[in-house]
């Protein structure tokens, strides 16, 4: 996001990301967030933790800055609204850009894994494994061997 690291401030503490695993900032930053649309817009300072990551997103936002702004979302519609002065506004999400993202985090998580660590596929009763992709192939599908041929 082309932010200098000089800005930041310091802090002892470690973070949890989204795999559960210990990240330490890069440091703290307060930087000025402001929505809008035609009715009307928002703005306030928001605390930022800094931190070097792969990921789809360039921001989070927590729950004290969505609650401060007032905002009320709906995941299934892609939109935020949230009360003003002048009205309420309004803030629609792009279906594509928004599956674009899911796309790109997903590929980053993938690209994260280390093949050399995982585990043995070890079978199961009432299941068999299938290997896709020829016999060199380290792809494996578990079927229940119940299954039908249609299933």
């Amino acid at each position: 996001m082309g932010l200098k690291e000089v800005n930041f401030l310091r802090a002892g503490t470690t973070l949890l990301d989204f795999s559960r695993e210990r990240v330490q900032p890069l440091g703290f930053i307060a930087l000025p967030v402001s929505f809008s649309d035609d009715n009307g817009y928002a703005m306030n300072m928001v605390n930022f933790a800094v931190i070097r990551a792969k990921s789809g997103y360039n921001a989070i936002l927590r729950r004290t800055t969505l609650n401060f702004f007032g905002m009320a979302i709906s995941m299934p519609h892609l939109y935020v609204k949230f009360p003003t002065s002048s009205g309420v506004v309004t803030i629609r999400g792009d279906v594509r850009q928004a599956s674009r993202s899911f796309q790109i985090t997903a590929q980053l998580v993938v690209d994260q894994l280390d093949p050399r660590e995982s585990q043995p596929v070890i079978p199961q009763e009432g299941v068999i494994n299938v290997i896709l992709g020829g016999e060199d192939s380290s792809k494996v599908v578990n079927l229940f061997s119940s299954m039908n041929d249609k299933q």
